[in-house]
Protein backbone atom coordinates (compact mmCIF):
# COMPACT_ATOMS: atom_id res chain seq x y z
CA UNK A 1 0.00 0.00 0.00
CA UNK A 2 2.99 2.29 0.28
CA UNK A 3 3.47 2.28 -3.08
CA UNK A 4 0.52 2.79 -3.83
CA UNK A 5 -0.19 6.16 -2.11
CA UNK A 6 3.11 7.51 -4.01
CA UNK A 7 0.95 6.76 -6.99
CA UNK A 8 -1.52 8.24 -5.56
CA UNK A 9 0.23 11.58 -4.50
CA UNK A 10 2.09 11.93 -8.05
CA UNK A 11 -1.91 11.70 -10.08
CA UNK A 12 -3.04 14.28 -7.44
CA UNK A 13 -0.37 16.21 -6.95
CA UNK A 14 0.09 15.91 -3.11
CA UNK A 15 3.54 15.98 -1.02
CA UNK A 16 5.07 13.04 0.31
CA UNK A 17 6.18 13.37 3.90
CA UNK A 18 7.99 10.99 6.01
CA UNK A 19 8.00 10.72 10.15
CA UNK A 20 9.30 7.83 12.46
CA UNK A 21 7.83 7.05 15.41
CA UNK A 22 10.74 7.10 18.40
CA UNK A 23 10.63 3.85 20.48
CA UNK A 24 7.15 2.56 18.55
CA UNK A 25 7.30 -0.50 20.56
CA UNK A 26 8.33 0.60 23.79
CA UNK A 27 5.55 3.44 24.37
CA UNK A 28 2.16 0.82 24.11
CA UNK A 29 1.29 -1.18 27.18
CA UNK A 30 0.81 -4.96 26.54
CA UNK A 31 -2.78 -6.59 26.66
CA UNK A 32 -1.73 -9.77 28.41
CA UNK A 33 0.49 -10.61 31.66
CA UNK A 34 3.83 -11.73 30.28
CA UNK A 35 6.77 -12.15 32.87
CA UNK A 36 10.34 -12.41 32.56
CA UNK A 37 13.27 -14.75 33.81
CA UNK A 38 15.88 -12.61 35.75
CA UNK A 39 19.40 -12.34 34.77
CA UNK A 40 21.63 -14.71 36.39
CA UNK A 41 22.82 -13.36 39.80
CA UNK A 42 19.43 -11.11 40.71
CA UNK A 43 17.47 -12.62 43.17
CA UNK A 44 14.23 -10.64 43.98
CA UNK A 45 12.14 -10.05 47.33
CA UNK A 46 10.66 -12.49 48.33
CA UNK A 47 6.83 -13.44 46.25
CA UNK A 48 8.18 -10.74 43.71
CA UNK A 49 8.19 -11.18 40.18
CA UNK A 50 9.12 -9.60 37.08
CA UNK A 51 5.86 -8.36 34.99
CA UNK A 52 6.42 -6.66 31.73
CA UNK A 53 4.01 -3.54 32.01
CA UNK A 54 5.15 -2.19 28.30
CA UNK A 55 6.56 -3.95 25.07
CA UNK A 56 9.36 -4.75 24.36
CA UNK A 57 11.12 -4.81 20.91
CA UNK A 58 12.57 -8.44 21.51
CA UNK A 59 8.69 -9.57 22.13
CA UNK A 60 6.66 -10.87 19.46
CA UNK A 61 3.79 -9.69 19.95
CA UNK A 62 5.76 -5.76 20.17
CA UNK A 63 4.58 -4.56 16.45
CA UNK A 64 1.03 -6.07 16.97
CA UNK A 65 0.15 -3.64 20.30
CA UNK A 66 2.66 -0.60 18.57
CA UNK A 67 0.10 -0.97 15.65
CA UNK A 68 -3.39 -1.34 17.95
CA UNK A 69 -2.41 1.67 19.91
CA UNK A 70 -1.34 3.75 17.30
CA UNK A 71 -4.59 2.43 14.94
CA UNK A 72 -6.99 3.27 17.77
CA UNK A 73 -4.99 6.76 17.96
CA UNK A 74 -5.61 7.66 14.39
CA UNK A 75 -9.16 6.21 14.23
CA UNK A 76 -10.06 8.49 17.26
CA UNK A 77 -8.41 11.24 15.32
CA UNK A 78 -10.62 11.17 12.10
CA UNK A 79 -8.59 8.47 9.82
CA UNK A 80 -10.28 6.20 8.33
CA UNK A 81 -9.05 2.85 7.31
CA UNK A 82 -9.00 2.25 3.71
CA UNK A 83 -8.95 -0.34 1.56
CA UNK A 84 -9.69 -3.23 3.78
CA UNK A 85 -5.75 -2.89 4.24
CA UNK A 86 -5.01 -1.74 8.19
CA UNK A 87 -1.72 0.08 7.57
CA UNK A 88 -3.53 2.80 5.07
CA UNK A 89 -5.70 5.32 6.23
CA UNK A 90 -7.52 8.51 4.90
CA UNK A 91 -8.35 11.85 6.51
CA UNK A 92 -10.34 14.64 5.14
CA UNK A 93 -11.01 18.35 6.61
CA UNK A 94 -12.74 20.07 3.25
CA UNK A 95 -10.65 19.87 0.49
CA UNK A 96 -7.54 19.00 2.68
CA UNK A 97 -6.50 15.37 2.65
CA UNK A 98 -3.89 13.38 4.51
CA UNK A 99 -3.19 9.90 3.25
CA UNK A 100 -0.87 8.12 5.61
CA UNK A 101 0.41 4.13 5.44
CA UNK A 102 2.56 2.98 8.47
CA UNK A 103 5.01 0.43 8.03
CA UNK A 104 6.40 -0.77 11.88
CA UNK A 105 7.65 3.04 13.19
CA UNK A 106 7.93 4.38 9.61
CA UNK A 107 4.86 6.77 8.24
CA UNK A 108 4.66 8.05 4.79
CA UNK A 109 2.19 10.46 4.64
CA UNK A 110 0.65 12.19 1.03
CA UNK A 111 -0.96 15.98 1.90
CA UNK A 112 -2.25 18.59 -0.06
CA UNK A 113 -1.83 20.97 3.18
CA UNK A 114 0.86 21.81 5.11
CA UNK A 115 -0.72 23.54 7.85
CA UNK A 116 -3.20 20.41 8.59
CA UNK A 117 -0.26 18.34 7.97
CA UNK A 118 1.98 20.20 10.45
CA UNK A 119 -1.11 19.94 13.05
CA UNK A 120 -1.40 16.43 12.61
CA UNK A 121 2.18 15.89 13.76
CA UNK A 122 1.85 18.70 16.52
CA UNK A 123 -1.23 16.86 17.81
CA UNK A 124 0.42 13.38 17.29
CA UNK A 125 3.64 14.40 18.99
CA UNK A 126 1.50 15.17 22.02
CA UNK A 127 1.50 11.12 22.58
CA UNK A 128 4.20 9.58 20.43
CA UNK A 129 7.99 10.67 20.53
CA UNK A 130 8.34 11.50 16.94
CA UNK A 131 10.86 12.81 14.41
CA UNK A 132 9.59 15.10 11.68
CA UNK A 133 11.59 13.92 8.33
CA UNK A 134 9.64 16.55 5.95
CA UNK A 135 9.67 15.86 2.80
CA UNK A 136 9.93 12.31 1.52
CA UNK A 137 13.46 11.59 0.24
CA UNK A 138 14.62 7.88 1.25
CA UNK A 139 11.47 5.59 2.77
CA UNK A 140 12.58 2.00 3.88
CA UNK A 141 15.58 1.76 1.21
CA UNK A 142 13.81 3.21 -1.54
CA UNK A 143 15.31 6.80 -2.78
CA UNK A 144 12.16 9.07 -3.32
CA UNK A 145 12.38 12.30 -5.35
CA UNK A 146 9.39 14.73 -6.17
CA UNK A 147 8.35 17.21 -8.81
CA UNK A 148 5.22 18.53 -8.46
CA UNK A 149 5.23 20.75 -11.23
CA UNK A 150 5.61 18.04 -13.65
CA UNK A 151 3.75 15.31 -11.53
CA UNK A 152 6.79 13.12 -11.29
CA UNK A 153 7.98 10.94 -8.49
CA UNK A 154 11.15 9.18 -9.35
CA UNK A 155 11.97 5.80 -7.37
CA UNK A 156 15.76 4.55 -7.03
CA UNK A 157 17.21 1.68 -5.69
CA UNK A 158 20.79 2.85 -7.12
CA UNK A 159 22.12 2.14 -3.58
CA UNK A 160 20.32 -0.50 -2.72
CA UNK A 161 22.05 -2.54 -5.73
CA UNK A 162 25.28 -0.78 -5.68
CA UNK A 163 25.85 -1.71 -1.79
CA UNK A 164 24.77 -5.85 -2.72
CA UNK A 165 27.09 -5.32 -5.36
CA UNK A 166 30.00 -3.88 -3.26
CA UNK A 167 30.08 -1.22 -6.20
CA UNK A 168 31.83 2.21 -5.19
Amino acid sequence: MIWLIVAIAVQAGLTLYQFDIKGAFLCAPIDREIYLKLPPGYTPPPGKTARLRKSLYCLKQAPSVFHGLFETWLLKYGFKQIGGDRVTFLYREGTSVILLSIYVDDGIAACNNKELYQLFLTDLGKDFKLSDQGPVSWYLGVSVKQDLANKCTTLSQEQYVKDVLEVD
